[in-house]
């Protein structure tokens, strides 16, 4: 058996015992986002003693009792900013604490673009300390002193707080009806105890820089909110191998920066716009591959010029287990997810790392996805969109994919996200369907392990394609911040054309809004009658988000 056959034996057989393991817990989106803030004290100086975490649910299980997930630490600077970088998307309680202050606990849901801002307040406990008996004073001056400075404390709490919107709370009491449905407080010869609830309006304190913040979080939820993701990314190509081509010691830059406008039309309700510009000539136009050096040119390819890459409108029902998505779309986003490989602006540079080639998504079009989670471990995913933009209309190039995924924790390992899709397109003079498998299963706190496979029709048999590698972060790195990996792709067309490639990179936490990463590929191909090329390519990306 030639080592190639052993390899994709070897991958399918992990793949496989990976699927068959029993599964059993809540699924997560596996797409990846950020939240920063700050945390002072109550008259706003930094607290960078301080320590933030992010506490994800714990899984809720019929019959089954599983250890609730640990917390996720996060960074925090000498002037009080924090950050958390790379956090899988979904629910999480943001938790801060810090030496002499009380806990601040409060719901946040990822992505975001909100900028956090935690005060704490001093955290007072009566009794511990036995006050000192100045020399000299009798105890009722002690007594006056401490009623002046009481009542001073009063005046300072009634100029810096103001009285909140009122509440309305409902209250438990028991109460006590005899037979003339007259109602007593305390048990009374002849009345039933009743239990019933009491609705009250109620009214509390609350600091006026809190009711400042509140205010201005409510505005910024309510209006649209604009965030940049802009990336230098020069390369350089070495030729290892095979005759002589034109890319040999040339050097390519491509510069790209993303536009996110955001806004909540309704409850349950978010439009989405995704405008992207490109500048600069990548590798790909003289290396020739399978695949793409740089992934963010894929499914983009206007240069100087703004693009569309998406607008949808978004909103969740039934309790917000099915979300609806219509727009312009790039079903990418929402299919064959991967926590380790999946953004091109912050992991992997190489699209066969960061994609599955035999999705065959050529460009990104008008079509509408689906997903239902009924927040029990399964999640079901289904969309269609326009496949060819020159077509006259969505029966000449109609793109649909579908896909199962499950969430679950293995003995002794962390969380692992399983999926299988399907998809078919017509773009082409007939139908062309594939099909393929993903996962990623984080076997330590600190190492995420990534795997796709992917088989797809072509015009002589069928295209085959897998994937795999590692992410190390949370302290695996120089820095807190920092995060690397490394990856292995391999692809095999039925009309002959092959390639391999490896790629390897180390992303720096320079500052919770700027990024430095460096990478360094190589890549064989090898086309039918020609002599196999291999090109060393490295690269660094410098990356900025606000």
């Amino acid at each position: 058996m030639s080592l190639r056959h052993t390899r994709f034996v070897c991958c399918m057989a992990v793949l496989v015992a990976a699927f068959a393991v029993p599964l059993g817990a809540r699924a997560q989106a596996a797409q990846t986002g950020s939240l920063n803030g700050r945390v002072t004290d109550a008259q706003g100086a930094a607290l960078p003693n301080a320590t933030v975490a992010l506490v994800p649910p714990a899984p809720i299980m019929a019959n089954m009792t599983m250890a609730p997930p640990p917390p996720i630490p996060g960074r925090i600077n000498a002037d009080g900013t924090f950050a958390f970088t790379g956090i899988a998307a979904g629910q999480y309680l943001l938790q801060v604490d810090a030496p002499g202050f009380s806990r601040s606990s409060q719901p946040v849901t990822l992505p975001t673009t909100q900028t956090f801002s935690v005060k704490l307040e001093i955290l007072e406990i009566p009794g511990a300390e036995e006050p000192t008996r100045p020399a000299g004073q009798s105890d009722t001056q002690i007594m006056q002193a401490q009623i002046a400075a009481l009542e001073q404390r009063v005046r300072d709490l009634e100029a810096t707080t103001v009285l909140s919107e009122p509440e309305t709370r409902t209250r438990k009491t028991t109460v006590y009806i005899d037979k003339n449905n007259n109602i007593y407080d305390k048990p009374t010869e002849g009345a039933k105890k009743t239990v019933t609830y009491q609705r009250e309006r109620v009214y509390r304190r609350e600091n006026i820089n809190e009711k400042i913040q509140a205010a201005l979080d409510e505005q910024a939820k309510n209006s649209v909110q604009v965030g940049v993701n802009a990336a230098i990314a020069p390369q350089a190509v070495f030729q290892t191998k095979g005759e002589k081509t034109e890319a040999d010691r040339h050097a390519y830059q491509l510069a790209s920066a993303d536009l996110f406008f955001t806004a909540h039309v309704a409850q349950h309700t978010v439009f989405f716009a995704d405008v992207v510009g490109l500048s600069g000539p990548p590798p790909d136009l003289e290396t020739g591959g399978l695949t793409l050096l740089n992934g963010f040119t894929a499914r983009l390819v206007r240069q100087n010029e703004l693009n569309v890459r998406e607008a949808w409108l978004r909103t969740e029902v039934f309790s917000q287990k099915l979300s609806l998505i219509a727009g312009r779309l790039d079903l990418t986003n929402y299919f064959d997810h991967n926590a380790a490989a999946n953004d091109e602006t912050r992991q992997f540079l190489s699209d066969a790392l960061v994609n599955n080639p035999t999705l065959n998504l050529a460009v990104n079009g008008s079509g509408l996805a689906a997903v239902y989670d009924p927040k029990g471990g399964l999640v079901f995913k289904v969309g269609i969109q326009q496949s060819k933009t020159e077509a006259t209309n969505l029966s000449q190039s109609l793109y649909s994919l579908a896909e199962v995924g499950y969430v679950t924790r293995l003995p002794g390992l962390g969380e692992g996200n399983y999926r299988f899709w399907g998809r078919n397109d017509n773009s082409t003079d007939r139908n062309r369907n594939g099909y393929g498998t993903s996962l990623d299963q984080k076997l330590a706190p600190q190492v995420i392990w990534f795997g796709r496979y992917g088989t797809a029709q072509a015009d002589i048999k069928r295209d085959h394609f897998y994937s795999s590698g590692l992410q190390f972060a949370n302290g695996a790195g120089f820095y807190p911040g920092d995060f690397w990996g490394v990856g292995y792709s391999h692809y095999d067309l039925a009309v002959g054309p092959k390639e391999r490639l490896m790629e390897g990179y180390y992303n720096f936490g320079i500052s919770e809004k700027f990024r430095l990463s460096f990478h360094l590929t190589h890549v064989l191909e090898k086309k039918p009658g020609q002599e196999t090329v291999g090109y060393l390519v490295p690269g660094i990306r410098l990356q900025a988000s606000f």
